[in-house]
């Protein structure tokens, strides 16, 4: 760790990834808020998300074939400036064209398709092979605790300093990231610059991704996991895209206040949860008893959001109402972490590309109809109902896992 906070390059890189991530969290909750205050409509808000989701799907495919051919160094530099220059010119034309966001949302992520696996090829080159892991480590620490950061901190500055200072803040985040790579090493040039290697490296990737598609889904050990975890994070995605309308009909608050108030105590659980993960695995607990706790604590909280919040008195179940997004933060990482290690555990060495690689492809192109789904159900039936339905799948999936064990070991007992 003091190797790497030593490294020049490595400091360089790793404040432009806080700048980046800071600044599209930000511009992700100002956008989500503004367009739900002007139109009162969360199925609006939710195409914020499909907005962003959508250049992932289609472009993300054939990000890191072009990656390969073009100088990474060149990619970050100005996909740090060119986004820096959008979020500017934004945070003064968004009064003006309320539906200019979905556009910038969708520019902004197009350009971070090449940026991120430019990025992270480029930290392969700064950082030495012995200390790759622990700086992945920290990349990952950096990539939650500036969600969390960003979406707690974004409607305090929205609600105080204003939506076009907020935005021109997180402009100049990004526009210290762009003067910090300047100082970057050039890096060598790829041996193949012309289309045909393009093209090999494109169909690579495809042919890797059937590949990973096919083992996944004669895999059960792998399937079950992997869909487990895709619906862990399109279950908080939904829940992102409806945090004004929670804000609004059960904490009856403004909006804007909305992370604060749901973000900072979930990511303030899931610090004390990775914590407690970590002690229960050291001594010796299965990890399937820990996802089940944590998904039975998931439950309570949809349900008692949802049912019990709105019938306390005001303050009291406002304090209730944090003490349960603290739990879900905990129960969020105690069914995201022994998925992931056991996924990691049963995974081929060789599959683990493929595998992780369609994972967040396959998240990405998932999320769309489900977040878009939901904020129907909010429109239409109210926030509540949204929460039901979130808390009775958490609730089939605890009986999923219930029979998925008894069944595997019936088989085992009968062979």
């Amino acid at each position: 760790m003091k190797r790497l906070l030593h490294n020049k390059n490595f400091l360089i890189l790793w404040q432009s990834q806080v700048s980046s991530l800071l600044t599209i969290n930000i511009l992700n909750f100002l956008v989500i808020v503004r367009i739900f205050e002007q139109t009162n409509s969360t199925i609006a808000s939710s195409f914020i998300w499909v907005a962003y989701a959508i250049p992932a799907v289609i472009v993300g495919p054939f990000a890191a074939a072009a990656v390969d051919i073009v100088d990474r160094r060149k990619l970050v530099v100005f996909g740090n400036l060119i986004q820096a220059l959008i979020i500017f010119f934004y945070a003064f034309l968004y009064q003006k064209y309320l539906f200019l966001s979905y556009g910038v949302i969708a520019l902004y992520s197009l350009i971070d398709q090449l940026y991120v696996p430019a990025e992270m090829a480029i930290l392969t080159r700064v950082v030495s092979k012995e200390r790759l892991p622990m700086a992945n480590s920290i990349f990952f620490v950096s990539q939650q605790t500036t969600t969390i950061l960003a979406f707690g901190l974004a409607g305090i500055a929205n609600e105080y300093l204003g939506f076009q200072f907020t935005a021109l803040l997180a402009s100049l985040f990004l526009f210290s990231g762009f003067l910090g790579t300047l100082f970057l090493p050039r890096q060598p040039k790829a041996k193949f610059r012309h289309s045909a290697h393009f093209e090999e490296k494109t169909m690579m990737f495809l042919v890797h991704m059937k590949d990973g598609f096919h083992f996944i889904r004669n895999t059960n050990v792998i399937l079950y996991p992997f869909l487990f975890l895709a619906w862990l994070q399109v279950s908080m995605s939904i829940l992102v895209v409806n945090l004004p309308a929670i804000a609004i009909d059960i904490v009856q608050t403004k909006p804007a206040l909305a992370g604060p108030l749901v973000v900072l105590p979930a990511g303030f659980g899931a610090v004390v949860g990775t914590i407690g993960i970590t002690q229960l695995t050291k001594r010796k607990f299965r990890k399937k008893d820990i996802i089940r706790a944590g998904l039975v604590m998931l439950t309570a909280t949809f349900f008692g959001v949802s049912i019990f919040i709105p019938l306390l008195p005001f303050w009291i179940g406002r304090f209730a109402f944090i003490a349960l997004f603290f739990g879900a933060g905990m129960a969020f990482v105690a069914t995201l972490v022994p998925t992931l290690t056991f996924l990691q555990e049963k995974t081929p060495r060789k599959m683990a590309g493929r595998v992780f690689g369609n994972f967040w492809f396959v998240t990405n192109a998932l999320t769309v109809l489900p977040v878009i789904f939901s904020a129907t159900i909010t429109e239409i039936l109210g926030v509540r109902l949204m929460l039901i339905t979130l808390g009775a799948v958490t609730l089939l999936a605890y009986f999923m896992s219930i029979y998925h064990i008894e069944r595997k070991n019936i088989l085992i007992a009968q062979q």
